[in-house]
């Protein structure tokens, strides 16, 4: 299973990316049209729930699924 982020902030990717080298998870960043991208591959549905949520707590960031499900 392979996990996308994207981000316009540079900030942000850099982090992320040294959160993802600290971890030791295999991912791949790329640019392009201004938009930085990391993907995760090799780990289960279990191991990407799990990471997303212990990086959204680390990075104080919202998860944008339950954003709009709590403006429905």
């Amino acid at each position: 299973m392979a996990t996308t982020i994207r981000t316009s902030s540079k900030n942000c990717f850099t982090r992320i990316q040294k959160y993802l080298k600290n971890k030791r998870v295999f991912f791949v960043s790329s640019l392009s049209n201004g938009s930085y991208t990391l993907t995760i591959f090799d780990l289960s549905d279990i191991e990407t729930s799990s990471l997303i949520n212990k990086m959204i707590k680390h990075f104080h960031l919202t998860n944008r699924q339950e954003s709009l499900a709590l403006a429905a």
